[in-house]
């Protein structure tokens, strides 16, 4: 779990502890009032539409989707499916589908915090989608629901399910945690969130997994014989090793 705890202290470190009622530029949206979350403390708000900061990341959204190749397109949209299988499958990390399918209940029950998350910080800061800015030129691959855009689900998900399967499978903890880099920047090859969504979604995540490790005696009863479950899928043995090298968080390689 160390690295999990370092990660916290950063993230705590470097992210105001601020708490934001609906923001009046998204009057737009019908962002209902969240419940009280402790996680969301580890949020700063979102720059305003009209920022400078927000007008430098909607040019580089359109200098992404100006290059974006039809291999990225494709991979993006691929990773609008949130789920554990799609994450190892973007990060090319072969596994059996049907042993891997016993470890799902674990993740589908793990993947209920990520999304209650992410939905209560969308709603407290409840800022609207990059494609739905008044003036704005962009095409995005898919738009879906007109949910907030404040942080992105996809990246708080990818984040939390990188950390967890990175204390499973610590020889491809690299790996992994590229994917969750990958993950979140699918995001804005899609065209649908800000680069300050996803860079939320990393810290809402990580935060999320360590909560789980820390005080979830469900979850952490569960995690041995899910990590079991996953080695075995992957073709690993069964024991996670105590002695598996810190891999450092790396950058995802540039898709094709």
């Amino acid at each position: 779990m160390t690295a999990l705890w370092k990660s916290r202290a950063l993230a705590a470190g470097v992210v105001a502890f601020v708490m934001a009622p609906a923001l009046a530029w998204a009057d737009d949206l019908n962002c209902p009032t969240p419940p009280a979350d402790p996680l969301l403390e580890f949020l700063s708000p979102p720059p305003c539409d009209s920022c400078a900061e927000a007008k430098v990341e909607m040019d580089e959204l359109r200098t992404i989707e100006r290059n974006r190749t039809e291999a990225q397109a494709k991979h993006a949209l691929a990773d609008y499916e949130i789920s554990v299988t799609r994450f190892l499958d973007g990060a090319d990390i072969k596994f059996d589908a049907a042993a891997f399918a016993k470890c799902k209940p674990f993740f589908d029950k793990f993947s209920e915090k990520t999304k209650a998350a992410a939905e209560h910080a969308k709603d407290a800061f409840c800022r609207r989608r990059p494609y739905n800015v008044p003036g704005n030129d962009l095409q995005p691959l898919q738009t879906g629901k007109n949910s907030p855009s404040y942080p992105s689900g996809h990246t708080t998900y990818g984040a939390a399910i990188g950390a967890v399967l990175a204390q499973m499978v610590p020889e491809k903890r690299a790996i992994l945690y590229a994917r969750s880099a990958d993950y979140g920047h699918s995001r804005m090859v899609a065209g649908v969130h800000y680069r300050s969504d996803v860079e939320a979604g990393k810290l809402l995540g990580l935060e999320v997994a360590t909560e789980a490790f820390a005080r979830d005696d469900a979850f952490r009863s569960a995690f041995p014989d899910a990590a079991r479950c996953v080695r075995e899928a992957l073709g690993l043995a069964p024991d996670v090793p105590k002695d598996a090298p810190q891999a450092a968080v790396e950058a995802p390689a540039p898709k094709p």
